[in-house]
């Protein structure tokens, strides 16, 4: 939502570059100072003296005391044949499930970059049309946390794909002296795409053992990124006819919305191999090292 006001005020494109970089330049410089590290990380490395510290720190900031011998009463399960991403591939229902998710990380990343950087076709301001797309985001993303706690991962994350793809196909019959209807109905599916981004960070991580979730995660974010990449690309196909571009930003949501529905749902199912290491600190940072659950349900 800020992004279109600086665009607007700074109108040398080197400049605004410039200008968008230098806050990552803080966060880099800041992040290596202030963030810690995990706690459970530094015990399953046989590292207790720096874990000991990490929890200390969590504890001082929840105003709570640790206990001397906290990390001779945890117990860690750390497995001498470390897993990595090639394990996913060996075994079969995790092979399904990951081509299966990594269409829907690949799709839902498609749709949303696809109607963010088409926004100049709509006919509406540049700057007014990437405002409303940035603010729709926002509520796309708490309606998608909430429905999904109420009618599960897999119908919600289907449903979102498909009514994504389904605005990019009812837009493309909308005549073109309609700009306003046409951008709202692009917003519709942004609204969509962002809802199917974030239903699918937390389903994907729910689909996978503890040991594998990690590599899991990443292999599905990278085909993510790849739809990022070919997304721009698929532009240049109106060179054919101005509709193709939309109706391959429909085709393909929709597609991964249908083979959504053969994953298993994971609403309140226990967690693969998950590991619950009870601890007694609590609070926001005490979180971050030993978190505790046996369902999926937070």
């Amino acid at each position: 939502m800020i992004l279109p006001g600086i665009a607007y005020l700074t109108t040398n494109w080197r400049i605004l570059q410039l200008v968008l970089f230098s806050p990552l330049v803080i966060v880099l410089l800041t992040m290596f100072c202030f963030l810690p590290e995990s706690a459970r990380w530094l015990m399953s490395q046989g590292r207790k003296e720096e874990a000991l510290k990490e929890l200390q720190r969590a504890a001082k900031v929840n105003k709570k005391s640790v206990p001397g011998d906290l990390l001779e009463k945890i117990n860690v399960e750390t497995s001498p044949n470390r897993k990595n991403m090639m394990d996913i591939f060996r075994v079969s229902y995790l092979r399904k499930l990951t081509l299966i998710m990594a269409f829907n990380w690949f799709a839902a990343t498609f749709l949303f970059y696809g109607l963010s950087l088409n926004i100049g076709s709509f006919g509406l301001n540049i700057y007014l049309t990437q405002l409303i797309f940035g603010f729709i985001e926002i509520p796309a993303n708490f309606a998608g946390l909430t429905l999904i706690q109420r009618f599960g991962r897999r119908i919600c994350e289907a449903g979102f794909l498909v009514f994504g793809g389904a605005s990019c196909l009812v837009a493309i019959a909308v005549p073109k002296d309609l700009p306003a209807v046409v951008t709202i109905i692009a917003m519709l599916g942004k609204f969509a795409a962002t809802a199917a981004c974030s239903t699918a960070h937390v389903y994907t991580a729910e689909l996978y053992p503890t040991d594998l979730r990690q590599s899991g995660v990443g292999l599905n974010s990278m085909f993510a990124r790849v739809a990022g990449i070919l997304s721009p690309l698929v532009r240049l196909l109106e060179v054919y006819h101005y509709s193709v571009p939309m109706v391959v930003y429909g085709i393909i949501p929709m597609a991964a919305g249908g083979f959504c529905l053969l994953l298993p749902e994971t609403l309140n199912v226990e967690l693969q191999e998950i590991t619950v290491i009870k601890n007694t600190i609590n609070g926001p940072l005490g979180d971050q090292c030993c978190t505790e659950g046996t369902d999926n349900k937070s």
